[in-house]
This record gives structure tokens, sequence and C-alpha cells, in this order.
């Protein structure tokens, strides 16, 4: 698997028509994206991470959402207010929504979480979130 691969299962996913942006595989189907910085800092620049495959999908990280915040057309859950604390918090939230799903409330991405038709799985890593 490689760059290509992903940019097709963004395509399927979440409507992305174009990466605008090197996207580089790394160990546990981790994916980090390279923007362009100065060639002086370019040794110094390890990537964004953007997500990670995933065995049933591609699931993008709070960054790779708003990376692509303005092509993502497909599977987005809009919250509310206290949907969004319960999500910022570390908590799943109801949702009938199957697969992956990015969660945005206003015009704020909070990140991508994995629905089962009843609930949808929150992936805000510990460190990241309130409490």
């Amino acid at each position: 698997m490689d760059g290509k691969d992903v940019v097709l299962m963004l395509k399927e996913q979440y409507g992305v028509k174009k990466v605008p942006f090197e996207l580089e595989i790394r160990g546990k189907g981790r994916v980090y994206a390279f923007i362009s910085c100065p060639d002086e800092l370019q040794e110094y620049h390890s990537g964004v991470y953007f997500g990670k495959v995933e065995r049933d999908g591609f699931r993008l990280s709070i960054e790779g959402c708003y990376l692509l915040k303005d092509q993502i057309k497909r599977n987005i859950k809009e919250v509310n207010f206290q949907e969004m604390l319960r999500w910022l918090r570390g908590e799943d939230i109801d949702g009938s929504e199957t697969g992956y799903v990015i969660l945005k409330w206003k015009d704020y991405f909070l990140g991508c979480g994995r629905g089962n038709g009843k609930r949808i799985r929150n992936f805000v890593p510990k460190d990241r979130r309130l409490r």
C-alpha cells in the first residue's frame, strides 16, 4: 500500500477529489502528510500525522480533517454543543452512522470516529481530551 491507495480511500470514503500534499505510510499503517517547507528546515520536517489505515477504511486524525476541510463532502456528522463536549472528553456518542465518520461542530472539526449504527466510537487521544 502506498500514498495513491490512501488517496483512493479518501475519495471513496469522504468524497475528496485531490490531496495537495505528499503522503507517506509508516509503521502500523500510520500516514503522514508532507507539506512543503523551506529547504533549510527539510531535514527537521517529519510530517504531520494525517491518519491511519485500518482494516475497514481510513481514519483521519484531527489534523487530517483540517488539512482536507474544504474537500470533505461525505461522512460528516454535525453535532450539537453537548455532544461536542462529550466527544472532547473522550466519550462515545449516539449516532446511526456506520463506518468512519468525521464529527463537526459549527466550523470546527473534532476528529474521526467509527459508527456501528448505534454509537460512534471516540478515537481522541487521552492527552488531547478535555478534563
